[in-house]
């Protein structure tokens, strides 16, 4: 293998223990076996009656540090949650009666519902390849997802945060579908959510939500309780209210077992780099491309029409993807090779 080559180590691969050829990142990564064992650690502990709650506390500090480093926020600018609706929920609650809102066509329903169920908002939908330029001056919001769910379609970050700016709008970035793979820090937007199962590897139960200082003192914590208190174990009972000075005010009730999995999945990608799994995801992707004759592009993941008897043939050989807005979406991350692309292009080229 040269220096150069956009494949990763085989010792990458070897964190992972896949049965299948598995190229369905962008519905949930794989699980490495680190985060499997630290799962059943606990859940082990918690079974015998020796799991320690608070010592969760330290791992979920340390997550958003980690977090910190991908999104380019600090890590006191980061609140935890378990589903990226409810975080994107306190942006549309904290929005004024009859603000514009200005989402991508097709945009997953978690970034567009939230805003959707709130009464008194205008929400609109343009076309991703024209998104930056259909920004309006009377638009309060533009939320989008870095990279679309459906088709891995790669927003135009500095086009449409430098449209927003100049309309006067916030921006709120869903990196849901990209961080882990694709460069987020430093998006330059007031927000951005993530779950932490799809490309981070986690298991499910962990998202965060991030912002700068000045959007999230425009956010009301909703779901105020317990862990949101600024030291959780001494300010869970009463009044008055002692909340986190920082990002942790909208912090949820950790789902223990998803932390404790995320912390090696983070270790894991840190120490690959972003950079370097960009490099092989998209190099991968676009081998994909070229043998199913569709031009490169800049994402890890492909979608492709697929016949009914493609699907199923698909489905036979164990190669795993997902039916998303009616095409075939096949997504490629830092545990997949060549030998799986080359094997998937066989089952679909017949």
């Amino acid at each position: 293998m040269t220096a150069d080559s956009p494949l990763l180590p085989r010792s990458v691969r070897d964190a992972f223990a896949p049965t299948v050829t598995y190229l369905n990142a962008a519905s949930c990564g794989l699980l490495p076996v680190a985060a499997m064992e630290a799962v059943m650690v606990a859940e082990h502990e918690r079974m015998r009656g020796e799991f320690s709650i608070p010592a969760v506390d330290s791992v979920i500090a340390s997550c958003r540090t980690s977090l910190a480093g991908l999104t380019g926020m600090r890590a006191d600018q980061i609140a935890i949650g378990s589903q990226v609706s409810q975080l994107v929920g306190l942006v549309a609650e904290s929005l004024p009666d009859g603000a514009n809102v200005l989402v991508p066509e097709g945009e997953f329903t978690s970034v567009s519902w939230p805003f959707l169920s709130r009464p008194g908002l205008r929400v609109r939908t343009a076309p991703l390849a024209e998104f930056a330029a259909a920004v309006r001056p009377d638009d309060a919001l533009v939320a989008a997802a870095v990279v679309q769910s459906a088709d891995g379609g790669v927003v135009d970050v500095p086009a449409v945060v430098a449209a927003a700016r100049a309309a006067g709008a916030r921006v709120l970035f869903d990196l849901s579908q990209a961080i882990g793979w694709f460069p987020v820090h430093d998006t330059g937007a007031d927000w951005v959510v993530a779950v932490g199962y799809k490309w981070l590897l986690g298991p499910k139960g962990s998202a965060f939500l991030a912002g700068t200082d000045e959007a999230l003192d425009t956010l009301r914590p909703v779901g105020a309780g317990w862990y949101s208190g600024f030291d959780p174990w001494q300010t869970c009972y009463d009044i008055p209210l002692r909340q986190a000075a920082d990002a942790r005010r909208f912090d949820l009730s950790p789902t223990w077992p998803a932390w404790l999995g995320q912390r090696p999945t983070l270790d894991l990608i840190e120490s690959v780099g972003i950079e370097a799994i960009q490099r092989h995801n998209v190099a991968l992707a676009n081998r994909l491309r070229t043998g199913l004759g569709l031009p490169e592009a800049n994402s890890a993941i492909v979608a492709v029409e697929a016949t009914p008897e493609v699907i199923e043939r698909v489905r036979a050989a164990k190669v795993v993807g997902a039916m998303r807005a009616g095409r075939l979406r096949l997504s490629c991350h830092l545990y997949n090779t060549e030998d799986d692309i080359d094997r998937a292009l066989d089952v679909l080229n017949g």
